[in-house]
């Protein structure tokens, strides 16, 4: 087999698979989910969604299947004009010659995304979109190609990234050809067309420090130094929750909430549309209805996550991302008929459970609120539908935890059962958006990842997934010294003693290079204190290639433990013979009331002012 560094050949290989643009292969072969007796390949009980069209199944196994685009998480819809299907990392349209390509999901207008449950990714660079090769122009495969080279490394600072690997084995030649003989020259098209050219640097977040991403046009890559994998984000399971409008995390911009895509789904509406004149030649009433189990006669089947059990235990956010597979399968169960229907019966059963909430509000006994519904309970255990929601997502510890499971059949809660690692106490029931909502209250007090597993007879499990508590942010532990008793007379108290401040530990400062005066830097690192001013934390620039001299630098913001941004002096930084032209350098050095920073960070200017 030939070597997949293949850049001799590749030149011509990226032109056809851009001229293309995603049209598949004809083999048949079957690699995501293998075919048995009375088993369908295209249906993932995962999630219970099945892949409908021959044509998006064919393509989905010849691109990697559930390693390369995680499990469907919709039905095929129409989405402004175009037949697409959502998978947990992509976006797949099927044109009406039946060719299927993968679509730029992070378009500014599709899923304008830099901030998800907890993570801060970085925007798309100007200037390296600005460098990126011109699609049509002389030679665009090797430039492309070259490019990737240039700007998608597997070593980073230091950590083995491995974001360049990860791009060029995308695709393997058992995806691609199965048992036919492999044509690897064709591997880099097939991988350029599901990442799409790089967007941006690799950038470390700027809230953990143990994750490092890359940006491309298609997906973002995430590298764990915890755990040392790299792999893509669920940008697919981010793009329905923001279309469902439900499960979305505090900090997502104004931007996303300004999406034309933002809360559209509204099943009791035409086309399940909340705002159809932002999304014109688009309905949603079938996308987010699953198959249900027993029609594709499947038994239910526990959700497989898409990333390593370890990256969960490592409380990571992706890990957090991949646990609400569960929490999105088969959601909104049946056809539109049925929706409506329902929506009918939660009508005229609120005002029921009001009345019946009052009732219990004004008896004085301890039994704790179960809310009763004039629609029939179903006593049959599982129906495929149950989704399990947690508020907050990311909860630190002693933080109150509403853990609520959905579904639009009711289901009797004399019987259902939430088992975990906490008690969860009484359960209450009420009717929302998704239909009846069952909720327990918990408060997690150790820093671990909780699994609970729901019950809807207290028999057979129907759902499980959970969440990672956290210890709060800045209570890392510091050394304190054990008060020692006074020997004053007549009195046994002791004299507390001051907790020494730790000296500041500074890790990197960004930018650091090509530097101009009055430049704003962000200074990362550990115990600055909480905020830095509470321990008299300043940074100060010494000068150490031009004539000596420091700075004090000034500081900008509140800042927090572990950065805060400082502005270079506005004059007084030139070289050795008194000129403002380079070499001109620097360290950067961090001081607080219990010392000096052992390290110090080297910066460079682009030039001096006088």
């Amino acid at each position: 087999m030939m070597s997949r560094d293949r850049n001799s050949a590749l030149g011509v290989a990226l032109v056809i698979a851009l001229l293309l643009g995603g049209v598949l292969g004809n083999s048949s072969l079957a690699t995501a989910q293998p075919a048995g007796p009375g088993l369908d390949p295209g249906f993932f009980p995962a999630t219970g969604y099945r892949i409908g069209s021959p044509e998006v199944l064919s393509y989905f196994q010849h691109r990697g299947g559930v390693r390369t685009f995680g499990y469907p998480v919709s039905n095929e819809f129409p989405l402004l004009g175009q037949r697409v299907q959502l998978f947990q990392r992509q976006l797949l349209e099927l044109a009406a010659d039946g060719t299927v390509s993968t679509a730029s999901i992070l378009d500014p207008q599709i899923l304008p995304i830099t901030h998800m449950d907890g993570l801060t990714l970085p925007p798309a660079d100007p200037e390296l979109l600005g460098a990126a090769p011109v699609p049509g122009s002389d030679d665009y495969a090797t430039q492309s190609l070259a490019f990737i080279n240039l700007y998608v490394p597997d070593s980073w600072n230091g950590l083995p990234v491995n974001f360049q690997s990860t791009f060029i084995n995308t695709v393997t030649c058992a995806d691609a050809f199965g048992t036919d003989p492999c044509d690897e020259s064709q591997l880099p098209g097939f991988d350029l067309e599901l990442w799409g050219l790089p967007t941006s640097l690799p950038t470390t977040d700027p809230l953990n420090t143990e994750f490092v991403y890359q940006r491309f046009q298609k997906g973002i890559m995430h590298f764990s130094r915890a755990t040392g994998v790299t792999q893509g984000l669920l940008l697919g399971d981010w793009l329905k929750r923001v279309m469902i409008g439900v499960d979305l995390s505090a900090d997502i911009g104004a931007d996303v909430r300004q999406s034309r895509f933002f809360a559209q789904y509204a099943p009791s509406r035409p086309l399940a549309l909340d705002r159809p004149t932002d999304l014109p030649d688009t309905s949603l009433a079938q996308a987010f209805r699953g198959d249900t189990l027993s029609a594709a006669g499947q038994g239910l089947a526990q959700a497989e996550p898409t990333l390593p059990t370890n990256v969960a235990q490592t409380a990571t956010a992706v890990a957090m991302t991949a646990t609400a597979i569960t929490g999105t399968q088969a959601a909104l169960q049946g056809t539109q008929a049925v929706l409506q229907g329902t929506q009918t019966a939660l009508n005229s059963t609120a005002a029921a459970l009001t009345a019946t909430a009052a009732t219990i509000a004004q008896t004085p006994t301890p039994t704790p609120l179960v809310a009763q519904s004039t629609v029939p309970v179903v006593n049959i255990g599982c129906l495929g539908d149950e989704q399990l929601w947690f508020t907050p997502r990311k909860p630190n510890i002693g933080t109150h935890v509403d853990i609520s499971v959905t579904s639009q059949r009711h289901h009797d809660a004399r019987f259902l059962k939430l088992t975990g690692p906490i008690d969860p106490g009484p359960v209450t029931e009420r009717v929302g958006p998704l239909g009846f909502i069952w909720t327990w209250t918990v408060v997690p007090t150790v820093e671990d990842f909780h699994q609970w597993t729901f019950y809807a007879d207290g028999l057979r499990p129907c759902i499980t997934s959970g969440f990672n508590a956290y210890v709060p942010l800045g209570s890392t532990a510091t050394p304190t010294i054990t008060p020692v008793p006074t020997n004053t007379p007549g009195t046994a108290t002791a004299t507390p003693t001051q907790t020494p401040v730790p000296i500041p530990v500074i890790s990197d400062v960004i930018p650091n290079t090509g530097l101009t005066c009055g430049q704003l830097l962000t200074i990362r690192g550990n115990n600055f204190g909480s905020p830095p001013s509470s321990v008299g934390t300043g940074a100060n620039l010494t000068i150490t290639t031009g004539r000596a001299a420091a700075f004090g630098l000034s500081q900008q913001g509140t800042g927090s433990n572990t950065q805060f941004r400082v502005t270079l002096p506005s004059n007084g930084i030139v070289n050795a013979t008194g000129g403002t032209t380079p070499p001109i350098g620097g360290v950067i050095t961090v001081s607080n009331s219990g010392g000096d920073s052992l390290a110090q960070i080297a910066i460079t200017f682009a030039a001096g002012c006088p």
